[in-house]
C-alpha cells in the first residue's frame, strides 16, 4: 500500500497513530478538490475494540464512536489542528516544496514524526508512521548531521526569505513539524529533547534573552517552568526549552491547546473566552482542576505585559498516568499590544493592568486569602526582575526599549469578604 493521492496530487487517507509505540487508532480521509478541503475521521475498529487501552484522542469533540467525525466547517476535527505544524513549519514546508499544494492533510504527511503531542501520521498501518515526500519537484531533501549554528543560519536564511537548499533539508527534518510563528528548531541536548527559539528580523528587542528572563521570572512566580537556557551562538542569541510533552523515558504525552478546549476556529486570535472560562471547562471536561494556577499566569502576564496571551499560548498535557493538567508555562515575553487577548473575567476589562485582573478573584473559586496569597507571591517574585536581566545580560538599550512594557506593579487591595 502507498499514499492515496489524487490526479491533483492531494493526499486522500491518513493513518493516526498514538504514543511512543505507534498503535493505529484511526484514519483520516479528505474530500473535496479545492486547496481548502474537509476530512472525516474515523476510530479504527481495533482500538474501539481494546477494552483495555481504548480512549478518546482528546477530551473534546472526538468521542469514542464507530461514526465517523465530520471536520466541517473546518479542514480537520478541532483536536488534529494541535498536532499540525503551525506558521513557521508550514513555511518550511511550502520553501521546500514550492510547486506542492498544501492543505492540512499536506502538512500533517510532510511535516515529520517528532510533532507536538502524541499522535503521529502515516499510509499504512502496519509500516507505521512515516513522513510524506511530495512528488512536486523539491529544491531540498532531508539528510545529513546539523549543529546548532547550522539551523541558527538555515532558519535566518528561511526567515530572509532566501534559503538555500541545504537551509531547507536541515529544516525539513529539524523544524517543520513546529508549531508557533517565530523561527525554531528541535535538538537532542543535554540527554533530552529540547526546543532552540532564534531571533526574528522583525524583533524590537533581544527576544530569546529576554523569554529566557521571563521563564525564570515566572519560576519565581510558583509557575510550573520548564527546563530552559539561554547561550549564545557564533554572536546569535538563542533560547533553549526542554519539551515538556515529552516523559522521562521517551513517552508521548497528549497535547490539547486552549484552543481545542474553547471550540475555537483555527485561524482565530481574537477570542469572548476568559481565563476563568478557561478553568471552568478545563474542569467540566475532566482536567485537574487549574483555577488556582490561571489566576496566577493571568497576573504574572499582566506584571509583565505579555498580551500575546492568546488561545494556543496555554495548553494541556495528558501526562504518562493518564490524567491531563494545565501544562507548564510557554511563549511569555513582554509584548506591544495593550490589551490581553483572553479577558480575565466576564465583568473584568482585558487590561493588562495587574490591579483590574486582580479584581476578577471570585470568578476562580477562590477564597480572598487564597487570591491574595497568590497575588503576593507574583508580586515577590517580579521583585527578582533586576536581578534576572543581570543574570541574562540584558543591554541597556533593550532595558529601555522593555521599559514602557514592565510598568510598576500597582499597590492593590486585600479583596473583600
Amino acid at each position: 500500500m502507498t499514499w492515496q493521492i489524487s490526479k491533483s496530487g492531494r493526499l486522500d487517507h491518513l493513518v493516526v497513530f498514538l504514543g511512543k509505540d505507534a498503535t493505529p487508532v484511526g484514519e483520516l480521509l479528505f474530500q473535496g478538490g479545492g486547496k481548502v478541503r474537509s476530512s472525516v475521521f474515523r476510530y479504527a475498529r481495533s482500538w474501539l475494540n481494546d477494552t483495555a487501552r481504548r480512549r478518546p484522542l482528546s477530551l473534546v469533540e472526538l468521542p469514542l464512536r464507530a461514526k465517523g467525525k465530520d471536520s466541517a466547517p473546518y479542514e480537520l476535527p478541532l483536536p488534529l489542528y494541535d498536532a499540525a505544524p503551525d506558521g513557521w513549519g508550514r513555511s518550511v514546508l511550502e520553501a521546500a516544496y514550492p510547486m506542492q499544494t498544501f492543505g492540512l492533510g499536506e502538512f500533517l504527511a510532510a511535516a515529520g514524526d517528532e510533532r507536538t503531542g502524541d499522535l503521529r501520521f502515516g499510509h499504512d498501518p502496519v509500516l507505521g508512521p512515516e513522513q510524506w515526500v511530495p512528488h512536486a519537484p523539491s529544491i531540498a531533501t532531508p539528510s545529513g548531521s546539523d549543529t546548532l549554528e547550522d539551523l541558527i543560519v538555515a532558519a535566518e536564511a528561511v526567515d530572509a526569505g532566501h534559503p538555500t537548499a541545504h537551509h531547507l533539508s536541515l529544516l525539513l527534518r529539524a523544524s517543520a513539524d513546529s508549531g508557533g510563528a517565530r523561527p525554531k528548531a528541535r535538538l537532542r541536548h543535554q540527554g533530552g529533547e529540547w526546543i532552540a527559539k532564534f531571533r526574528t528580523w522583525g524583533d524590537g528587542f533581544d527576544n530569546p534573552r529576554m523569554e529566557t528572563v521571563c521563564l525564570s521570572l515566572a519560576q519565581e512566580c510558583g509557575i510550573p517552568t520548564p527546563d530552559h537556557q539561554h547561550v549564545e551562538v557564533a554572536g546569535r542569541s538563542v533560547l533553549l526549552v526542554r519539551r515538556f510533552d515529552r516523559g522521562a523515558g521517551g513517552e508521548r504525552l497528549g497535547y490539547m491547546s486552549a484552543a481545542t478546549l474553547a471550540k475555537a476556529p483555527p485561524s482565530a486570535y481574537a477570542t469572548n473566552w476568559t481565563y476563568a472560562d478557561l478553568a471552568c471547562a478545563a474542569r467540566e471536561v475532566g482536567v485537574i482542576p487549574c483555577e488556582a494556577e490561571l489566576f496566577r499566569r493571568m497576573l504574572f502576564n499582566c506584571a509583565i505585559h505579555n498580551t500575546d496571551d492568546h488561545l494556543r499560548n496555554h495548553a494541556f498535557i495528558r501526562d504518562v498516568g493518564g490524567a491531563w493538567r494545565l501544562s507548564p508555562v510557554f511563549d511569555v515575553v513582554p509584548n506591544n499590544r495593550t490589551t490581553l487577548v483572553i479577558r480575565p473575567a466576564r465583568d473584568i476589562e482585558a487590561t493588562s493592568d495587574i490591579d483590574v485582573a486582580f479584581q476578577g478573584w471570585p470568578n476562580f473559586r477562590l477564597t480572598a486569602e487564597q487570591a491574595t496569597e497568590i497575588r503576593d507571591q507574583v508580586e515577590d517574585g517580579m521583585r527578582k526582575l533586576p536581578e534576572l536581566l543581570d543574570r541574562y545580560e540584558v543591554t541597556t538599550a533593550n532595558r529601555e526599549t522593555l521599559a514602557p512594557l514592565l510598568p510598576t506593579l500597582g499597590t492593590g487591595t486585600a479583596p473583600g469578604p
